[in-house]
């Protein structure tokens, strides 16, 4: 459920950086499960890089 609604508030355009906890508050209304995940686990982080980033060829 967590990554459906980041995957499709990314697809929205929206910053899941700013926007994460918002975004995953939000879904846990319909998850029991996210809902008590987000309770045990308090703190909501989006500190990772980006995988999808193009190579850049240094020439």
């Amino acid at each position: 459920m967590a990554l459906e609604a980041c995957v499709e508030a990314r697809n929205e355009g929206r910053e899941l950086e700013r926007e994460g906890k918002e975004i995953l508050t939000n879904a846990a209304k319909d998850s029991p499960e996210l809902k008590i995940a987000m309770e045990t686990w308090k703190e909501i982080k989006f500190e990772f890089d980006t995988v999808d980033k193009l190579d850049v060829v240094n020439r």
